[in-house]
């Protein structure tokens, strides 16, 4: 069987020929496709690192007008870590990421707090369970997490440089809803960089849920590892 191909040598393409030609064809895509998924996924880790960079830009900005912090949770001096990822706590935006966002300044698109890869639908943008604009008596969580027990402190107060916000990592399976095996983390000095679990601390743990006094063990544990990842 011979299939007509009008090319300027006058010569025709046998159907062998064809099937040859769209098998190669299949090969190369097959090779590209690779290449072009850690391209995206690059890009994607770029995209997170500047968010954290964003954030910490935020938060410089917010410290020259307040000089400190503003307080983490409804815990007393950041008591207990968890909420350490709220925009709004279901009343107002007073506390941790709120104030970077509720002035419609400092930050100008509250996509910033939310990284590509995170896909827990408690720290996605604009879900049913995460919803924006904010509905009253519903949290608006980010997909980042602030460090506790830097309520009313300023940067100048911090000696060493330590981890500052980092993807959220409250829970290991949060963790393994976005990056799966670490975090990008933005330290005190403004550096961000990615920090893989090669301890386990982060994907194989014991916090619990409801969360609980003894989890705050934990987390300076995981921040601590953090601070030795920089």
């Amino acid at each position: 069987m011979i299939i007509k191909s009008r090319l300027h040598s006058g010569r025709s393409f046998t159907l062998l020929e064809l099937l040859v030609v769209i098998a190669i064809m299949g090969m190369l895509i097959g090779l590209l496709l690779p290449s072009l998924r850690g391209a995206r996924r690059q890009a994607r880790d770029t995209q997170c690192l500047n968010r954290l960079r964003g954030i910490y830009l935020g938060y410089t900005t917010y410290l020259q007008d307040d000089g400190r912090f503003p307080p983490l949770n409804n815990e007393e001096d950041d008591g207990a870590w968890q909420y350490n990822y709220l925009i709004y706590d279901g009343k107002g935006f007073e506390t941790n990421f709120g104030p970077l966002i509720d002035d419609g300044v400092t930050v100008e698109t509250v996509q910033l707090f939310y990284c590509p890869f995170q896909k827990d639908v408690y720290h996605s943008l604009a879900t049913v369970e995460n919803p924006w604009p904010v509905m009253a008596e519903l949290d608006t969580r980010a997909a980042y997490g602030r460090r506790y027990h830097l309520t009313g402190r300023s940067l100048s107060e911090l000696r060493t440089t330590k981890a500052m916000v980092a993807d959220i990592l409250h829970l290991p399976d949060v963790i393994k809803s976005g990056h799966k095996t670490g975090v990008n983390v933005v330290y005190t000095d403004g550096h961000a960089k990615w920090v893989p679990d090669r301890r386990g601390k982060l994907t194989d743990n014991d916090l619990t849920k409801p969360f609980e006094r003894e989890d705050n063990e934990i987390m300076d544990d995981i921040w601590d590892e953090l601070d030795e990842g920089q």
